[in-house]
């Protein structure tokens, strides 16, 4: 709203309108700019300059007998383009079918009869004036607080609000919480810490900042919301089926390529990523004290998923997804998929199935690791059954296909070890993991 606001009177009198002008001048003493126009075509150019130098017109009001376009229909085009201006029709020969036709489509605010009263007058334009700054400061503070719930919602998800069943954050309370089956996204930047070695805070912070800004619309695009950042990392809750986080993985190692095209371009490195995601029951909730709440999520699948992502290091592995993941996938044919280990993980007592996700590989080495997907899956049958020999064969033929995967490597390690040293007694064909 600027400064003064305006107040125009039309009237094709001359007199009328001088005296409507003086009398108005000295009621608001210079707080409202008052314009004057003789006729519709001359008030809509008046309009017209007052939007474009940003002015706001609070009252109009307009005779009604007036050559060319009437009063009334002047007040429905005013209305029309501006409905807050307070709309007054000052006349002595108006209808009651023109009254009739701007009250119902021109919002009008009072019809008064020449001669009019002073007083009268006077009173409503005040109260007009009054009614059209309340309504901008009632609106004003109703974008107040739409900006700060949108500012709000960038640190606490909307969509962590709704299944709460929450609609705004101040209606949140301690100890809110729901169960959910949710899908579990972590993803993390690769030697991170020698990254960002001697460099300063500020370009730590532009790195990080750049970066997220390539990872942040793979998950939103694909109905995700983020729960958090962890320096590097990221934790993100997908609802439905396990189709929208596995392709929010997929997404974010493609936007991955696009982020390291711009860095290489620039004479910086380029970096990796490993992604782990798991699916289950959640507890979603809000936990703290009197004076600090967060919103978070427990539950074992949230270990798992982290646990994935960090035993995608040791296998060489860009995604990993467990087995209850492909369980909730509408057709898992429809993706680049390889049985990578059976293990249990540290601290559990249930083993998981894992599989890579090869889509948002480069062509040549996902059909290297597609080719290697019969041996593997025969090698582990094999040596979970004793069978150390077919599965050393099967595993040679897998790494003449592919000498440099690293889960391959790594099975044909332990598979001679097994050879050399004995199959651990009670060994259920399920690799341990001693790493978090």
């Amino acid at each position: 709203m600027s400064d003064r606001p305006t107040l125009l009177c039309v009237d094709d009198e001359p007199t009328v309108l001088a005296s409507l002008k003086e009398q108005f001048r000295r009621l608001f003493d210079g707080r409202f700019r008052v314009e004057v126009a003789q006729d519709a075509a001359e008030a809509l150019e008046v309009i017209a300059e007052l939007e474009h130098d940003g002015h706001d017109l609070a009252v109009i009001v307009s005779d009604h007998i007036m050559p060319g376009v009437k009063g009334d229909e002047l007040l429905i085009q005013v209305h029309a383009r501006l409905p807050r201006t307070r709309k007054i029709l000052l006349t002595g020969q108006a209808g009651l079918d023109a009254v009739a036709n701007v009250v119902n489509h021109g919002a009008l605010y009072r019809y008064i009869a020449k001669p009019w009263q002073r007083d009268d007058l006077e009173l409503t334009i005040q109260e007009a004036v009054r009614s059209y700054l309340q309504e901008l400061e009632v609106e004003r503070q109703r974008q107040e607080i739409l900006d700060g719930h949108a500012a709000a919602r960038r640190f606490v998800p909307f969509e962590f609000l709704r299944l709460l069943g929450r609609q705004r954050l101040g209606e949140v309370t301690l100890h809110d919480h729901v169960e959910q089956q949710l899908s579990i996204f972590f993803s993390d930047i690769r030697s991170y810490t020698t990254l960002v070695e001697g460099r300063t805070p500020k370009q730590n912070f532009d790195f990080i900042n750049e970066y997220l800004g390539f990872m942040e619309p793979a998950i939103l695009d694909e109905g995700g919301f983020i729960d958090s950042f962890m320096g590097d990392g990221i934790m993100a809750l997908f609802e439905g089926g396990g189709d929208r986080v596995v392709r929010a993985g997929i997404a974010s190692l493609r936007a991955l390529d696009r982020f390291n095209a711009v860095r290489v371009a620039r004479g910086e490195p380029a970096i990796r990523i490993g992604i782990g995601i798991n699916s289950g029951p959640l507890m979603l909730g809000v936990i703290g004290g009197k004076e600090r709440l967060n919103a978070g999520v427990i539950g074992d699948p949230v270990n798992t998923a982290a646990r994935l992502e960090t035993f995608s290091k040791q296998v060489g592995a860009s995604m990993l997804v467990s087995e209850d993941t492909v369980a909730r996938l509408d057709d898992p044919g429809a993706y680049a998929l390889r049985p990578v280990d059976h293990v249990r993980l540290k601290g559990k007592s249930r083993p998981v199935r894992v599989y890579e996700v090869l889509d948002a590989l480069p062509d040549a080495e996902r059909a290297r690791k597609l080719a290697t997907r019969d041996d593997l899956a025969a090698a582990r049958a094999a040596m979970a059954d004793g069978d150390l020999g077919a599965a050393l064969a099967h595993l040679a033929s897998a790494r003449d296909l592919d000498a440099v995967d690293p889960v391959i490597t790594r099975a044909l390690a332990r598979c001679r070890a097994f050879i050399a040293g004995g199959v651990p007694e009670g060994w259920d064909g399920v690799t341990d993991l001693e790493d978090k």
